[in-house]
């Protein structure tokens, strides 16, 4: 079955190949991102539009913006174990994967509102929830402040699977976030507080981590930066595999570097690299019988292709250190993403992971139709 699957892949993988290919022009109706990631550069995004966004009436219809965004989801896997002792796996599911729902009022000449709604895994949960202050052209300086995505790591990518970076370092948490832009949209320089799901031992529940980021864009096409964090243990998913995250010996940080540049009007490249600064003491991450101190960090590189107005190629190649069977080891794939119509995305995606110590091996074939309203 595996050959098989492959087989598929690689074939269809080829007849897309066989499109002609056409120069892009971006347009109102560019198709959703497979995954529905949401990288800094969407962040910065959503903040010029509140900044650009003008109280045109008294009326508070006519100054809220709705939109969406569903992901219906296909997938087959098989896993291959390294113990003889513990038999492969099969796996198969077709779901209802994401839906959001967003709303954006402008409240005032300088005031945004912005709530998203998101149901995953079976969870229906307020995702996003903030108020967006904004000094205008003039006085480039803004602040954000509730439940937000902090501006640690970029994590842009064409899969429908979340890169290794964004599992390591991705934090939804109530925060403080401000910044001021240098040059219009040339520089971005960002510093937030919050109060993270990690703790030193014996310490209160206080706000005290911090994140800062600096993003750089020199040309339209050309985007990198660098952020820190000081307590990467409370990302959201590595918070999820502490041992006790009240009671580490010590907060460890994080730090992120990436790079988003498109080429010759049809290449787009992705590069980034996250990691924590220091180790986490044996027994604190993944298991407490681990004996190994651990330092996790995580990398992702991908190369996409628009083979025509409607349709691209993405291949990804990207790993972990320190990620036991948290993270890959190593991975590769592939995807290709068609805008069937109007806003509304089909993508096709494999994906093949190797764990530490050869414990795991998985390959995954995922299909995703995503529209975006």
């Amino acid at each position: 079955m595996k050959k098989m699957t492959l087989w598929l892949f690689c074939w269809v993988l080829f007849l897309s190949f066989s499109v002609p290919c056409s120069a892009h022009e971006a347009s109102p109706s560019d198709p959703p991102t497979p995954g529905g990631v949401k990288s800094l550069e969407d962040r910065i995004k959503q903040l010029e539009e509140a900044m650009g966004r003008t109280a045109e009436s008294v009326k508070w219809y006519k100054r809220i913006q709705f939109s969406g965004l569903i992901e219906v989801e296909a997938a087959y896997q098989e896993n291959d174990f390294g113990d003889p002792v513990e038999p492969d796996e099969k796996s198969s599911d077709v779901d209802l994967a994401t839906v959001e729902l967003v709303c954006d009022a402008k409240i005032a000449a300088a005031v945004d509102g912005h709530v998203l709604i998101k149901y995953e895994d079976d969870e229906l949960f307020v995702d996003e929830g903030f108020i967006t202050l904004t000094g205008g052209n003039a006085f480039p300086v803004y602040l954000i402040a509730g439940r937000q995505y902090i501006p640690f790591g970029n994590f842009d990518s064409h899969f429908i699977t979340d890169p290794n970076t964004l599992i390591l370092g991705e934090t939804n948490e109530g925060a403080v976030v401000a910044g001021y832009r240098l040059g219009g949209q040339m520089v971005d320089f960002s510093l937030g507080v919050f109060n993270s799901r990690a703790d030193e031992a014996s310490d209160d529940d206080t706000v005290d981590s911090f994140v800062t980021a600096i993003v750089v864009k020199p040309l339209e096409r050309i985007l990198f930066g660098g952020s820190y964090t000081s307590n990467l243990a409370g990302s959201d998913a590595l918070s999820e595999v502490l041992v006790d995250a009240d009671n580490l010996d010590s907060l460890v940080g994080g730090w992120s570097a990436f790079a988003s540049i498109e080429f010759l009007e049809r290449f787009f490249l992705i590069a980034e690299y996250v990691a924590a600064v220091d180790n986490f003491k044996a027994g604190e991450l993944y298991a407490a019988t681990d004996t190994n101190a651990r330092r996790p960090s995580a990398w992702n590189l991908e190369l996409g292709i628009e083979l025509a107005e409607e349709l691209e190629v993405a291949a990804r190649y990207g790993g972990s250190d320190d990620g036991a069977d948290f993270l890959p080891e190593s991975q590769y794939g592939a995807v290709i993403s068609w805008r069937v119509f109007e806003n509304t995305n089909l993508a096709l995606e494999y994906l093949h992971d190797k764990y530490e110590d050869d414990v795991q091996e998985a390959d995954t074939l995922t299909a995703q139709l995503a529209v975006e309203f």
